[in-house]
């Protein structure tokens, strides 16, 4: 038994038999899905309003593909049948709903391994898997709610399962709205990945037109067969009816349709189906209304019209009329209002019921009504007394109280009768009296600019065929010699002439060799400026108006509707056949008469103009503006190509395809770029073997040869690559500039506009070239006849013996090896001039070379005193040249270490020691110095002592920190002046704790302590003598001691030191 299908659930209702009615739309989706030829892309959304029948379609859907009822298409692509997974969306996360349904665990590879085993079961039975997803909308809301991506990142990974083009799957989902729509809450970076999901799904609409729901109510209504009470009224109003403009009418179908609709006429069937559309849900709601037909008035009444639709509309849709959301809200409650205002002038009461009925229809009919038809006084007048028992004469007269009441009137712009409502507007007569104040001299094409908001057009069959999304913007032309170069994400202007002076020959002749540029010479002039005069009158009588509320939203409403009349003749009219416009690209008319004609255009001119542009299908990449993930990929990538060039798969790993792979797959990879070397064995980089990308390919490889004479900037690639003919979108183009500066590290030396040659190309060079090309240059070089017998000796020299790589490879790793080296040392060994004077010329030389060839060819041979080395003519020379480097490199390279040595040797004699092997002699300055009490010290010594005891165990690093104190800063930055310093403190420094060692080897007691006395004479000899001193013995000392200084007190200073010295010296020399 069939049943009414208001409300389908695909699990539920998947054994009912429901009433289904087939419609051309819904077969064309089924084609689409099930019979496309495009087998890469077999993940779908269908997309309908609520109650469009996208559930039962698919119901109907599974029953066509089970061979039970073809509703669509009797030959399906399996014979052998299809298997279903079937959802229904919940507000849950779609990760818990798939693991519950497929009973696996809550992870996404558990999810996919399980949807693989229910597919591998499949294709042992030789059928298809379909995987459709009902109500999808409800798992992204939860997303949106919750913000949790993994969930999408879940359904693009099922998507990729899906499209494998080996598998025969189909995946369906269903939404209610666009997919980005659902994604409000998420930042702009969020909503791209939607975008990203979204891409992965083929978006078929599913809304049906309202002549197809015109269609499902007459296949019910005709199988009521109503009795029809008045055949003559019945035709007389279908023939008023087909001739009117506010319903679209078929003329070979009308006659048929009109009769299968009937108690509706035609205009309250397109009334009653766009209200359930914009205010129900769609066939859901159709199939209520006629599901209960007595009670919608359709068995009393002789005829169903739009008033009564109103009565409908208002008892079931109340909520929906009245939602703040309702575009037409106003309308509405001007509408309510109306019938009171109404109600007040009319005493009779079918006088009323007739004003009620006009209300009724002028509220709906220019809600719903065509905006170029005519709702007049005289149509209504006929329509309601064909519908009605009233005359015309009668309905006539009550429009025309209402208007003169102020309720309503029929507005001249837009052909209708509508509500005024509490104003004393006369809007004609406004525009007439102000005609005279408002400036006629105004700029056309300063007005179109403020008014109209022009689409950007894409050049769709160009973009699909070459993967570069080619955009042209519409540019009004103020001077015909204002042409622009389009730049950045615009590839081209369509330039619109509004100035009648300027002629088609003119035009012709300045839009030649202009690039992307297409122009339109204006035939309708005279209608726009007069339409810019309308709007600049009711501007006008709109500020004088600003405390009239209603006033002000008719007037507003005028000012929009002219503002919708002027975007027609502007853009409308671009496209209609015949139109005197003129089209004009490089020099020659052409002809375009339609938005497609125009589109195939654009591609046309996208072909010619950016003739060499590669083909590059990869929308991660080949857009202006990339995402934060894929600019992080692209490092990625980079630290690859610099690392692991020579492996297979740039090194990737098999089983893994992270975005940076996807890129090397389809730059580098699928192009030929990066391929198998059989002779030397290992992955290489060449020249592309698709031909579409030899042009590139070439343009920088003439870019390389073209920097040998001299240097040039990498900012120069970059704008030749980013105009015609290539104009490569940013995010291509900043990844094949520096992907091949990595391709041809080896061929080439580059420069910073500072800081001078950079010996080698890392991540961090290649993020600095991306932020700052133009500071950076690179050059070129032919290496040849005597170069290449002194390359060969470098070679030797620094060991490189790369023949792979080529002559200008090794050229420059050889002065990378240079700088490098030179680099490595410290302050110390970059300035002391403790060297020979040829290692320090030839210091300087590395140090000041700002090329790479005239450093090795010119520089470093004059540095060591050979200015012309010819190894045909005297090959000692040459090999005596050589020696000199390596001799030079090697003083450069010691410089430090004869420092370290002298240190060393200056520690060793301070403090006597006898062993010279740093583990032995530092065993004996520990030895010689443990008598010593740090604490006892003053500052200087006490640190020098702890560095000397310390137990680094690493020579150089001790004498380094033990030499650091001495001087008072890092001896690897100190000069060559400072250097007596330095061995002056150490022999200061070692010789003080030496001597302090014995006092404080001295066992005293509180009242007993040993000092030195220390003293040179003239012949040189050092005295010195250690004395004991006693506390105890002040007492006995104390009288003699008064007596001594009361003597010597009477002597001059320098008789008392004499007279002491003398009298200490006999002391020490007898005793």
């Amino acid at each position: 038994m069939k049943t009414s299908n208001i409300s389908t659930n695909i699990l539920r209702d998947e054994d009912k038999e429901l009433n289904y009615i087939v419609t051309k739309n819904a077969v064309e989706i089924f084609n689409s899905i099930f019979h496309s030829k495009n087998k890469s892309s077999k993940s779908f959304t269908i997309i309908g309003n609520y109650g469009t029948g996208k559930s039962t379609f698919l119901w109907a859907t599974e029953k066509n593909l089970r061979a039970e009822k073809p509703f669509f298409s009797p030959d399906i692509e399996n014979k052998n049948g299809y298997d279903f997974v079937k959802l229904i969306g919940e507000n849950t996360p779609i990760s818990k709903s798939f693991s519950k349904l497929l009973d696996t665990e809550n992870t996404h590879q558990s999810i996919i391994d399980a949807l693989e085993e229910i597919y591998a079961k499949s294709q042992k039975k030789n059928k298809n898997l379909v995987l459709i997803i009902d109500e999808f909308g409800k798992f992204l809301e939860y997303i949106n709610k919750t913000g949790n991506s993994e969930d999408l990142y879940l359904i693009q990974l099922i998507a990729e399962w899906a499209n494998d083009e080996a598998k025969k799957i189909n995946f369906i989902i269903t939404l209610h709205q666009d997919f980005s729509e659902y994604s409000t809450n998420l930042s702009n970076l969020e909503k791209r990945e939607w975008e990203k999901v979204k891409g992965r799904f083929k978006e078929l609409l599913f809304n049906e037109p309202i002549e197809q729901l015109i269609y499902f109510a007459s296949k019910t209504l005709g199988e009521l067969n109503f009795k029809k009470l008045s055949t003559k009224n019945h035709s007389d109003l279908s023939s008023l009816l087909k001739t009117t403009k506010l319903f679209s009418v078929n003329n070979d179908i009308f006659d048929d349709l009109v009769d299968s609709i009937y108690p509706l006429d035609w205009l309250s069937i397109n009334v009653l189906v766009n209200s359930l559309q914009r205010y129900g849900q769609n066939e859901r709601s159709l199939f209520s209304f006629l599901s209960d037909l007595e009670g919608n008035g359709l068995i009393a009444e002789k005829n169903y019209s739009v008033d009564q639709v109103f009565d409908y509309i208002v008892k079931n849709l109340s909520s929906e009329i009245n939602n703040y959301k309702n575009p037409h809200r106003v309308q509405w409650q001007i509408t309510f209002r109306a019938f009171d205002r109404a109600e007040l002038i009319f005493d009779d009461k079918e006088k009323y019921t007739i004003a009620s009925k006009v209300i009724k229809c002028i509220c709906l009919l220019t809600i719903f009504g065509k905006p170029d038809s005519v709702l007049d006084e005289k149509l209504l007048s006929q329509y309601l007394s064909l519908t009605y028992h009233y005359s015309i004469k009668d309905i006539s007269n009550v429009i025309e109280q209402l208007s003169s009441a102020g309720i309503i009137r029929f507005y001249r712009h837009s052909q209708k009768l509508n509500f005024l409502e509490g104003t004393d507007l006369d809007i004609d007569q406004e525009l007439a009296n102000v005609s005279k104040e408002i400036n006629l001299d105004f700029s056309i094409e300063e007005e179109v600019n403020k008014l109209i908001k022009f689409p950007i057009l894409s050049a769709k069959r160009y973009s699909y065929e070459k993967g570069t999304p080619r955009y042209f913007e519409f540019r009004i032309l103020n001077e015909i010699n204002d042409i622009r170069t389009a730049t950045s994400s615009i590839d081209g202007y369509i330039n619109l002439i509004f100035d009648e002076k300027i002629n088609a020959q003119k035009t012709k002749l300045v839009s030649k060799n202009t690039g992307a540029n297409l122009f339109v010479l204006y035939k309708n002039t005279h209608n726009i400026h007069q339409t810019i005069f309308n709007i600049h009158k009711l501007k006008h009588i709109f500020e004088t108006r600003k405390d009239d509320e209603v006033a002000k939203k008719i007037i507003d409403n005028e000012i929009k509707y002219y503002e919708r009349q002027l975007e027609h003749y502007i853009l409308h009219d671009l496209f209609i056949e015949n139109n005197e416009n003129q089209w004009i690209f490089n020099g020659e008319e052409i002809e375009i008469c339609s938005k497609k004609q125009l589109n195939v255009q654009l591609s046309h001119v996208c072909e010619i103009i950016y003739k060499n542009e590669p083909t590059y299908k990869n929308e991660l990449v080949n857009r202006e503006f990339i995402s934060s993930q894929i600019s992080t990929a692209r490092k990625r990538l980079f630290t690859q190509l610099l690392h692991h060039n020579s492996e297979a798969s740039l090194g990737f790993e098999n089983d893994k395809f992270p975005p940076e792979k996807a890129i090397y797959i389809s730059l580098f990879e699928d192009k030929g770029i990066h391929r198998y070397n059989e002779k030397l064995g290992y992955y290489e980089f060449g020249a592309p073997k698709e031909a579409t990308w030899l042009p590139l390919w070439n343009e920088c490889e003439e870019f390389l040869n073209s920097s040998v004479s001299s240097k040039r900037k990498l900012s120069e690639l970059y704008t030749i690559l980013g105009e015609a003919p290539y104009k490569l979108k940013k995010g291509f183009l900043d990844l094949w500039v520096l992907a091949y500066l990595i391709i041809k590290k080896e061929d080439y030396a580059l420069f910073h506009e500072v800081n001078g040659f950079i010996p080698y190309i890392d991540e961090d060079v290649l993020d600095l070239i991306y932020k700052n090309p133009n500071h950076y240059s690179i050059k070129s070089y032919r290496i040849e006849g005597l170069k290449l017998n002194l390359l060969e000796s470098y070679k030797e020299l620094v060991q490189v013996n790369n023949e792979p790589l080529g002559l200008k490879s090794s050229f420059l790793t050889v002065y990378g090896n240079f700088l490098r080296f030179y680099n490595s040392l410290n302050e110390y060994s970059k300035k002391t001039k403790s060297i020979s004077g040829k290692s320090i010329n030839f210091r300087e030389a590395i140090q000041t070379a700002k090329d790479p060839e005239d450093a090795l060819f010119i520089l470093f041979p004059n540095a060591l005193g050979f200015n012309n080395i010819d190894i045909k003519q005297n090959e000692d020379d040459f090999n005596t040249y050589i020696f000199h480097i390596q001799d030079a490199i090697r003083e450069i390279r010691t410089a430090y270490d004869q420092l370290l040595i002298r240190i060393e040797d200056q520690i060793l004699n301070s403090l006597e020691c006898e062993n010279t092997e740093f583990k032995l002699y530092k065993l004996e300055i520990v030895e010689r110095l443990h008598s010593i009490k740090p604490e006892l010290l003053a500052k200087e010594n006490a640190i020098f002592y702890r560095r000397l005891i310390s137990p680094i165990d690493d020579r150089d690093s001790w004498l380094k920190s033990v030499a650091d104190i001495a001087l008072g800063r890092p001896i690897d930055k100190m000069l060559d002046s400072e250097e007596i310093i330095l061995m002056n403190n150490v022999s200061t420094y070692s010789r003080k704790l030496f001597e302090v060692s014995e006092l404080h080897e001295f066992k005293s007691d509180l009242n007993r302590k040993m000092v030195s006395l220390t003293y040179l004479d003239i012949n040189g000899e050092q005295k010195e003598n250690k004395i004991i001193l006693d506390d105890t013995l002040d007492n006995e000392i104390f009288k003699p001691k008064n007596e001594v200084l009361n003597i010597i007190t009477k002597l001059e200073g320098k008789q008392r030191k004499q007279l002491l010295f003398q009298l200490l010296n006999e002391e020490l020399i007898n005793n």
